[in-house]
């Protein structure tokens, strides 16, 4: 099932289909301009008349999880979502959509039926080889938690809506705005610049103890130790019970066909196509094929199709739409072009570029990998029993230990960990259980249990807090070469910086950069010509040097602190930004401010409909959605 959900979610379908589902206007920042009400539990909020229930958020935040997997993983699912404040933002653009669509009833906006059906039929989304593919619009509807009905209703609703924003879509911006932005950001600036090295400072003096104990004591966080904290831990992993479950050939037979696809490679055929009217045509097109000539040639010629029409990539039967078709691709060898093939499109001339055979790789040869499979599957359907049977057992007053030993678990105990994970000798502990494990083990009371907390989606873990060592300075005497180190690092760092605000008290005074360079005998270094803010910065200068270059005229110096030293800065030349020489680099920055002013104006438009229509959350219902027991497909908490 997984492996059907991630084909799916990754397919060319559904990533269109996303990207017109995805968040509509943004993030517009507008304030929560409406009171809590209370409502029918499916209701989820109004904006004045119109009620959208809870399902509605719902399955859009699951069309978001689903287009955001990929990027963020198979483990990103409604709880993350819900913590990264995905579901308010949905909701507030929903609640943003309907104010537009009351506004454009309200003005008398009507999409007729012949509009949608026209919107749909000439989505990219859902184009076949002979135009508008049902089996695609289906799937990507599928695969979107959407129904026919509902893609038509979305649709109108919609298309309502952007025929009164589009009314505000003129993004033309004043010619003055665009050069005098452009001038300010395609500004470019060259800097001479010297570097005074920490290193470089000798002759620091070992401190004495009196020094130490009084840097020791200033500088004490630098010096504290974190808190520790040992725990009890018992866990419950799919993977490690799945060692002990067995599989029956019975059970592997049911696997390996339920899962028959995934050991199965489809044939394909990297394919190009030309289609002509009539027979004719079709013939002289072969003809000029057979005697040498390039396919993307004729095809341009007698097709009058270019080049990237003719690719149809590589393609398995399913992709081709008739039977006449399937055959006359599938016989061809490598390099071969087909003789003209009539279908109801037209004339079909093909060419196949590459092959790769189909395949199917047998019981005994996924065997391995199978059994494991499928006894991971058990482990975890096996889970939430166990969970349950062992809150049951710590419910009737057992500790840990004696749960544990009840059910043939182990107990595992980690010693004086801090909270990043790592142990006094500062190394990481290994084997830690996964999911917020940690900042649950620092947030549980010394002596008491934590809640059976869920690792993921293959386990859980309850931990006990046997000890708490609190964070406390570390005796002077068992850092003290760290705190000699640090301090005379400080030190060193002290007379970089008095050496560098000398040079740029003498420069700014009027004195030659070349002759203070050389009575340090050190060569200074000449920056590219760089911009306020670099989109690639490899001039070795830091964007806070950048920035103070940008503040000062030509002839002056200023300084910036690096890790390990100072960086002296004196402005050499500027150089202007002439807009007239930029066409393209002008139309894009006049595309990206008219952007923001329209975006900045339905900010405004949709705040004022919402003050307007009135709208009302429930948010009992809000914070009940994806809770457990509420959201679909997820694993209920075990009992507590």
């Amino acid at each position: 099932m997984l492996n059907a959900i991630r084909s799916h979610t990754q397919s060319f379908a559904v990533k269109i289909l996303a990207g017109l589902l995805m968040l509509s206007f943004g993030a517009w920042g507008i304030n929560d301009m409406f009171s809590v009400f209370s409502a029918p539990s499916s209701v989820l909020f109004n904006v004045g008349d119109i009620e959208v229930e809870r399902a509605a958020v719902e399955n859009e935040v699951q069309r978001e999880i689903n287009r955001l997997r990929p990027m963020l993983g198979n483990q990103f699912g409604t709880n993350e979502a819900k913590a990264l404040g995905l579901v308010e933002a949905i909701m507030q653009r929903q609640i943003n959509d309907t104010s537009i669509l009351l506004a454009a009833r309200e003005l008398g906006v009507a999409v007729s039926d012949d509009l949608v059906s026209a919107s749909i039929k000439n989505n990219p989304a859902f184009q076949g080889l002979g135009g508008f593919d049902r089996s695609r619009f289906q799937q990507a509807l599928y695969s979107n938690l959407l129904n026919e009905n509902g893609y038509i209703a979305l649709t109108r609703r919609q298309m309502s809506r952007y025929q009164l924003i589009e009314s505000l879509g003129g993004n033309t911006v004043p010619k003055i705005l665009v050069e005098q932005i452009y001038r300010h950001r395609q500004e470019k600036r060259i800097a001479e610049t010297v570097f005074i090295a920490d290193k470089e400072q000798k002759d620091i003096p070992e401190p004495g103890q009196v020094e130490l104990q009084e840097f020791h004591k200033k500088n004490a966080a630098q010096f504290t130790a974190p808190e520790y904290r040992t725990l009890t831990v018992i866990r419950l992993e799919a993977s490690v019970l799945a060692k002990d479950i067995s599989v029956t050939d019975e059970e592997l037979k049911e696997a390996y066909g339920a899962r028959e696809d995934e050991f199965t490679t489809k044939a394909t055929r990297e394919v190009r196509q030309m289609i002509l009217a009539t027979e004719e045509e079709a013939k002289r097109a072969h003809k000029a094929l057979s005697e040498g000539a390039k396919f993307s040639a004729v095809a341009k010629d007698i097709a009058k199709m270019d080049e990237a029409t003719t690719s149809l990539g590589r393609l398995s039967p399913s992709g081709l739409p008739f039977p006449e078709l399937v055959d006359a691709v599938f016989s061809l060898k490598e390099g071969e072009t087909s003789a003209p093939v009539k279908s109801q499109l037209g004339w079909h001339l093909f060419r196949v570029s590459g092959i790769q055979e189909g395949g199917k790789k047998t019981l005994d040869e996924v065997k391995g990998n199978l059994q494991k499979a499928v006894a991971k599957e058990k482990a975890v359907d096996s889970m939430y029993e166990l969970a349950n049977r062992l809150e049951d057992v710590l419910g009737g007053g057992a500790t840990l230990e004696e749960a544990a030993g009840q059910m043939n678990l182990k107990v595992t105990k980690f010693e004086a960990l801090d909270k990043s994970g790592l142990d006094k000798s500062g190394k990481r502990a290994t084997s830690l259980p996964g999911g917020d494990f940690l900042n649950i083990a620092f947030a549980t009371d010394e002596g008491a249990d934590s809640a059976l907390t869920e690792t993921g989606s293959d386990g859980y873990f309850i931990l006990r807090v046997e000890g708490i060592v609190p964070p406390a300075l570390k005796p002077l005497d068992t850092v003290k070469e760290k705190v000699a180190e640090a301090l005379k690092a400080e030190k060193r760092a002290e007379i970089s910086k008095k050496s560098a605000e000398a040079i740029v008290t003498r420069v700014n005074g009027g004195a030659s950069f070349d002759a203070i360079a050389g009575e340090m005998r050190q060569s200074f270094k000449t920056s590219p010509a760089i911009t306020r803010r670099p989109d690639k910065n490899d001039s070795g200068l830091s964007q806070s040097l950048i920035t103070k270059i940008f503040a000062i005229n030509p002839g002056k110096a200023v300084l910036d602190r690096t890790d390990s030293g100072y960086t002296v800065a004196r402005l050499k030349t500027i150089v202007a930004a002439d807009p007239a020489k930029d066409d393209k680099g002008v139309k894009e920055l006049s595309g990206t401010i008219g952007n923001a002013l329209e975006a900045d104006i339905l900010s405004q438009l949709a705040g004022a409909y919402r003050k307007r229509f009135g709208v009302n959350v429930n948010r009992q219902v809000v914070n009940s959605l994806f809770t457990s027991g509420s959201g679909r497909g997820q694993r209920p908490a075990p009992r507590r």
